[in-house]
């Protein structure tokens, strides 16, 4: 157990969290698996960039209309009853898709419906789990148990795409659909043994309604903390078009198979793991906002030079600092922001931070893919990086003031 009690991993030692990160480390690893899949399934079914921007879409709107209000749910209500939920309906949902697929009766609108009941889905999920980690640990293990977190998905960020390569070109798509769907049974199980330290209605007299205007009233007031979620917000809007595009690069650009897909998604994973251990490892907020601001405009850079590049190993590298800085600016966003927020209303302003990073992105990905369409993916990753780099001048100075 020495890795456990070292400064990095060492919110493992607490056993509620030890249960939460292993059930999450196996259903997010099988959910990359999905989400690696049904992209490059969309592609091959239609041959369409379009059709995959509007795919990604329909996965993804809901965070912008739903999360916040999800957030002001995680405040109010049992969060384990309601994550518990939220992961049986992904679990059906995932099995339904890798019936569908398996049995050969798939089409393009069964794929459409899912995403949506997805998106629906996950606007509460991703929220729930956000906030969950308060139920878990106590406030000075927080920055440790949110970069294990992003470590997770990190990880399986690395993981999950390359089995899915493997996967899908020996066995197809369903398969990967099918290991996600029976990779939240161990998410499940693990959330049932949790014994919270707190039932978190925190201030349960107080209404959805009233717990929503006081998180905008905070943010009103901490300014900080308002243009480090507009920075984000257009990360999320920019980072869609090379995630989106993967597929059309992997077969249209590189000539490359569904493994050509594991190789390129994984790249992007070692950048994050990366990122997730350096989150896990700071101690203090020394530096947190300089963080967040110099991943940004590094990750603007680096999504350009993805455009420019002709070289295969190039553009892995450049995938590799792509996914490093995404992670990074994102989690000490969120550290940044947790730990800023009043307790009564975090959940609400967790709510509020995941509409600034997934919010856009359903904007991004349509975007993307009609960009892709008419000028190329090449023109579209570079027009991206060139909008980061420029939020990044101008919001500078009023994230660092």
């Amino acid at each position: 157990m020495l890795g456990i009690s070292s400064a990095v991993f060492k919110s493992l030692n607490i056993k509620n969290y030890r249960y939460f990160f292993l059930g999450q480390t196996v259903s997010v690893t099988g959910g990359w698996l999905q989400m690696t899949a049904m992209p490059w399934l969309v592609y091959e079914m239609t041959g369409s960039a379009a059709m995959l921007g509007t795919v990604a879409f329909l996965n993804q709107i809901f965070m912008l209309i739903i999360a916040p209000f999800a957030g002001s749910f995680a405040d109010k209500f049992n969060r384990k009853r309601m994550i518990l939920l939220t992961q049986s309906v992904l679990c059906l949902s995932s099995g339904a898709l890798a019936l569908l697929t398996l049995s050969g009766y798939v089409k393009i609108w069964h794929i459409v419906f899912i995403a949506v009941v997805n998106g629906l889905t996950n606007s509460f999920d991703m929220t729930l789990r956000q906030s969950f980690v308060l139920d878990l640990v106590p406030k000075n293990n927080l920055m440790n148990a949110i970069g294990l977190n992003s470590l997770v998905n990190n990880s399986a960020r690395v993981v999950g795409p390359a089995l899915a390569g493997i996967v899908i070109a020996k066995l197809g798509a369903g398969y990967c659909f099918l290991v996600n769907s029976l990779s939240f049974a161990c998410a499940i199980t693990a959330l049932i043994m949790i014994r919270p330290l707190r039932q978190n209605i925190e201030n349960a007299v107080t209404s959805l309604k009233d717990k929503f205007i006081n998180a905008a009233k905070f943010l009103k007031k901490e300014k900080t903390v308002a243009y480090m979620l507009i920075l984000l917000a257009i990360v999320g809007l920019v980072m869609a078009f090379p995630m989106v595009l993967i597929p059309v690069f992997v077969k249209d650009v590189y000539n490359l198979g569904a493994q050509g897909l594991g190789i390129f998604m994984t790249s992007i994973g070692v950048g994050a793991v990366f990122a997730t251990v350096t989150i896990a490892s700071k101690t203090d907020m020394k530096g947190i906002k300089e963080m967040a601001v110099y991943a940004a405009f590094t990750g603007g850079i680096f999504i350009i030079l993805l455009g420019i590049v002709v070289n295969l190993y190039l553009a892995c590298v450049f995938l590799a600092f792509m996914g490093f800085c995404l992670v990074l600016v994102t989690g000490v966003t969120n550290t940044f922001i947790q730990i800023t927020a009043p307790p009564e209303n975090r959940g609400t302003i967790i709510g509020f931070f995941i509409t600034a990073f997934m919010g856009l992105t359903p904007f991004g990905s349509i975007m993307a893919g009609h960009i892709a369409h008419a000028a190329g993916p090449r023109i579209t990753a570079i027009a991206g990086g060139a909008v980061i780099v420029s939020a990044v001048i101008l919001l500078y100075r009023k994230i660092l003031k």
